[in-house]
């Protein structure tokens, strides 16, 4: 497949750029700046143009939409909100007008509210009440609305990628440091890093699939990054305020991944926890 990547030199999108590659798609990475570690086609656009998203993405099969500013404080709220935004508008706008049907898109785990509240259960399935509490959020949590509207009355399959704490494999043990040093802090990603390369997985199964359900799809590392039980950590840590209900494995992390396992086959390749350096593949 032709597929589009926005946010191609991004943390998550380089990483995409590369899986999709190396599966043998024909990638169109997309970004406001160069990726210099990147093989193939690259634009240089601005995604709150729509004239150039249309021109950069007609053709394509597919798109994976990486685009956005990646947190809080990076720029004013007021762009943070309006570039995410009508950046993901345009992409999704352009895909329906250009005949491209699936589309992947980067949401966040920002959506659930965790750095101002405990869960209300764990493990957190996609059914849990969204309460953005910054200026990202929200515009994540528009992006999802917006993905509704297109899947219901386009006819787009849009899947929303509720991704949790994802680092590049040289970033995580700096982080997991951090987590073991200061573990209630930690508590706000529930303990969990996502591997770049594990985030990039997810995006090239789903975009594969035969067959998929439009909506959002948890994506997480596969396990807590200290060896101490999760029940232990939320028991310890969230108290009575989140409900432990059934099928929260040992070490497994708080966010369930099984929506993403059933509907695409997700199961994160590296085991990233205190005193691993270089993880194996998962088993």
């Amino acid at each position: 497949m032709k597929i589009a990547v926005t946010g191609s030199s991004g943390r998550i999108g380089r990483y995409v750029v590369r899986e999709l590659s190396h599966a043998g798609h024909q990638v169109v990475g997309l970004d406001v700046q160069h990726n210099a570690q990147a093989k193939g086609l690259q634009l240089l656009i601005d995604l709150t143009d729509a004239g150039q998203v249309y021109g950069a993405l007609a053709g394509c099969d597919a798109v994976v939409h990486m685009g956005a500013w990646a947190n809080p404080g990076v720029v004013p709220d007021t762009r943070t909100y309006a570039d995410n935004t009508t950046g993901t508008f345009n992409v999704f706008q352009a895909a329906a007008d250009l005949g491209i049907r699936r589309i992947i898109s980067a949401s966040s785990n920002q959506v659930y509210g965790f750095f101002a509240a405990p869960p209300l259960y764990a493990p957190v399935d996609e059914e849990h009440p969204c309460r953005p509490v910054n200026c990202y959020a929200l515009s994540k949590m528009a992006g999802e609305q917006a993905a509704e509207y297109f899947s219901r009355h386009k006819g787009l399959e849009i899947l929303s990628l509720r991704i949790l704490g994802t680092r590049t494999p040289e970033e995580i043990p700096g982080d997991i440091a951090k987590i073991a040093a200061d573990p209630k802090s930690a508590a706000k990603l529930l303990w969990t890093r996502t591997d770049a390369r594990d985030a990039a997985l997810a995006c090239r199964l789903a975009v594969e699939a035969d067959t998929v359900e439009s909506g959002p799809y948890n994506i997480a590392g596969s396990r807590v990054a200290l060896d101490i039980p999760t029940q232990e950590l939320v028991a310890r840590y969230f108290s009575d305020r989140t409900e432990l209900r059934g099928g929260l494995q040992r070490f497994a992390s708080p966010l369930s991944c099984a929506r993403a396992e059933r509907v695409f086959g997700y199961a994160p390749r590296y085991a990233w926890s205190v005193g691993v350096d270089h993880p194996e593949d998962a088993p």
